[in-house]
């Protein structure tokens, strides 16, 4: 049986199920416990701590870009990537786009945030189904700090993203314009940028800067309601502007 590992809030396993979803691949979602997935990721012999991680006809492949090429490799081709060269070269420039430079904003925001704010990580534990979240929240703030300075998640790199972050988004609605996501049937870069679009909207700080843009309406016709929503966090004077 295929088996998707995910976290409930990991925008990348979104976009990883999403493809399964569309490639038509029967497969088990597993939701591994926030902040010890690396231990259980390598107990079942993933030879990398990220979700989402993915055996798929008994190959382990880890990553949202790793998955969709794997699943597009697998067939049906052109369901994940246009057939046509020029259009797939487009859509995988988008998604590697997407994947390395849009994909870690709301990341490093999460982690900086539950690394910093005991009330918030507390919330999140409990949310996320964690047993005792008081006491987890205690015990896993060292674990959590170590994956903010892994993601560099820090008060500069979190700043520079709120200031950059109009620059991120009108690059989403060029992309959106120009057809190259956003069309009728969804590719592998919709379902990379759109699942971390829709992760912004879920931090009550984004919400101003990206509604009403259709990058906005791209996430919520594509990734289906976000679970779960963080409160303001972001200093005010960090660059954050309505769209």
């Amino acid at each position: 049986m295929n088996k998707l590992y995910t976290l409930p809030f990991s925008h990348p396993s979104i976009a990883a199920r999403l493809m399964l979803e569309r490639a038509g691949v029967p497969h088990e979602v597993v939701n591994l416990p926030l902040a010890l997935h690396p231990l259980f990721l390598r107990a079942r012999g993933f030879p990398g701590n990220t979700v989402p991680a993915l055996v798929l006809d008994g190959r382990k492949v880890q990553g949202s870009l790793s998955i969709s090429h794997a699943l597009e490799a697998r067939g049906p081709a052109g369901i994940l990537f246009p057939v046509d060269p020029e259009a797939r070269a487009r859509v995988e420039e988008a998604e590697r786009w997407g994947e390395s430079v849009l994909q870690p904003v709301p990341r490093r925001l999460f982690r900086w945030t539950m690394a910093g704010n005991p009330g918030i990580r507390r919330r999140v534990l409990e949310r996320a189904g964690l047993p005792l979240p008081g006491i987890a929240a205690t015990f896993l703030k060292p674990v959590l700090a170590r994956f903010a300075r892994v993601s560099q998640a820090n008060d500069t790199t979190v700043r520079a993203d709120m200031e950059g972050l109009g620059g991120l988004l009108d690059r989403v609605d060029a992309l959106i314009a120009e057809g190259t996501i956003g069309g009728p049937e969804p590719n592998a870069a919709d379902f990379q940028i759109a699942t971390t679009v829709a992760a912004m909207l879920a931090f009550e700080d984004l919400i101003p800067s990206i509604q009403g843009r259709p990058a906005a309406e791209l996430a919520r016709r594509i990734v289906p309601p976000y679970p779960g929503r963080m409160p303001a966090v972001v200093p005010a004077g960090w660059g954050l502007q309505a769209a």
